[in-house]
């Protein structure tokens, strides 16, 4: 049972060191099995719910910090012991991780120190303290808009999830969205008054302040344009207009999985619904299930993440955890049909021994507009022209339509728990082949989303 907590991905991480060399990690810990409140509280709206939901994540706090602390000082006491001698001297470093929300804490240890810490019943998940990447666009073009969306009034993908007729219905108010990513130009005219919150995350982990808000790259406005934004030149570009945004800049500097952490405890303690990733890391990483675990039955929270744009056979971490909503992307074809590109990843991946429900992962779950994907970009002087809109690829760009599309079905059922919202996407999700049983596949996961159809089946 020790081994089931211990990440695989130790292996490659103690490969090029020496017995007694120390490596980070992140140790996820058991705390009270708690299911989120909010999801069936009789409320018309689930903006009402901030109350509820501030007082909960309040004594969540409250009920893991004795956890925590009993967790440190044996890890000190007992850690000490499996050193090697010459190395008692350096104080072992144990430090808090996401802020009061996350039951994860940062750790040094050696290989030698690996099965004493996963014998402690405290423990639930170890995983080494990696880099994580932004999943980059394939593409980025400055073309002015196209004829067909100027004449339209909004962008092919939210014409393809008929999003306007969702929209009689909900632009998403209520619905807190947390981007992770390079950060955001909360200026931009489509996005002004939508970002509600703001932090940057260095690599160390360190939650930092900022004013003005910013984008240290593009990718994030773009994604925060694709869930959230208004319109441009009169096309609307976001697919809940009335949804908050809530970014953290991970992006920054050389993240690992810590900073990203700390980035998902921030959203967390910000009362989020919905947390978008379009990052990650290119080997399969199990342990992160607990992460997702403890976002779904504890606070409520759904995580919309990109699969990867490193072509079939091939996903990202931790958009192939068994529990991610995990989306690829879709692009336009000949006579109105609809096809995963090639840079689109998917895989089945196979783990003998793993518990059920997890031996088999099959990725994406969905797909969703990620081509020729029109949004807002912070000011790009180029030779001929600044540009603040552009064009992107990818399945980062795909994510956004998802994010917005959750935000749109949590603001229309507010009862709906998140469980039930992504079952709904993946079932009424459209497959180019007939035959419920032949999905999901390792291309079009259940298929594209239909939010119009998951709201009637929700």
């Amino acid at each position: 049972m020790p081994r089931l907590k211990i990440s695989p991905a130790f292996e490659r991480f103690f490969a090029d060191g020496r017995p007694g060399d120390r490596r980070e990690a992140l140790v996820v810990y058991r705390v009270p099995e708690r299911r989120a409140p909010w999801a069936g509280m009789a409320t018309e709206a689930r903006g009402k719910r901030v109350p509820h939901k501030h007082d909960y994540l309040k004594q969540l706090a409250r009920e893991q910090r004795p956890v925590e602390q009993k967790l440190m000082d044996s890890y000190r006491r007992q850690g000490v012991r499996a050193l090697p001698r010459r190395g008692r001297k350096k104080a072992l470093l144990v430090e808090d991780v996401g802020g009061s929300a996350l039951p994860v804490v940062s750790v040094e240890l050696t290989r030698g120190m690996l099965p004493a810490l996963a014998a402690n019943p405290d423990v639930v998940a170890i995983l080494p303290n990696q880099r994580i990447e932004l999943i980059r666009p394939k593409e980025v073009d400055y073309a002015a808009l196209s004829a067909r969306e100027s004449k339209d009034g909004l962008t092919w993908g939210l014409k393809d999830l008929r999003v306007p007729e969702l929209w009689k219905r909900t632009r998403g108010k209520g619905i807190k969205v947390a981007v992770l990513d390079t950060g955001v130009y909360a200026d931009h005219p489509a996005l002004r008054g939508r970002v509600k919150g703001f932090v940057v995350v260095d690599p160390l982990g360190r939650r930092i302040a900022s004013s003005p808000v910013f984008d240290c790259g593009s990718h994030g406005t773009h994604v925060c344009g694709t869930i959230a934004g208004g319109t441009a030149g009169g096309v609307a570009i976001g697919v809940a207009p009335q949804a908050s945004l809530y970014v953290a800049a991970v992006l920054i500097g050389e993240p690992t999985l810590q900073t990203l952490l700390e980035g998902i405890g921030w959203a967390i303690e910000q009362g989020v619904d919905v947390v978008n990733l379009s990052l990650g890391f290119t080997y399969y990483e199990p342990m992160f299930a607990e992460v997702f675990r403890l976002l779904l039955s504890r606070y409520g929270i759904v995580p919309v993440v990109a699969v990867g744009n490193e072509n079939h056979g091939n996903t990202s971490s931790p958009g192939n955890a068994f529990n991610a909503f995990s989306v690829g992307a879709v692009e336009k074809a000949g006579g109105g049909r609809r096809e995963v590109p090639f840079f689109s990843s998917g895989a089945s991946l196979v783990f003998p021994g793993s518990a059920e429900g997890q031996r088999i992962v099959t990725k994406p779950d969905v797909v969703a507009p990620g081509v020729q994907v029109f949004s807002c970009i912070p000011p790009e002087k180029k030779a001929d022209a600044v540009y603040e809109y552009s064009y992107m690829d990818g399945t980062s760009m795909a994510t956004p339509h998802v994010a917005g599309a959750v935000a749109l079905l949590m603001a229309a059922r507010p009862s709906a728990p998140p469980e039930e919202i992504m079952a709904a996407l993946r079932a009424t999700a459209r497959h180019p082949t007939p035959g419920k049983d032949l999905r999901p596949d390792n291309r079009w996961g259940y298929g594209a989303i239909r939010p119009l159809e998951a709201l009637k089946a929700l």
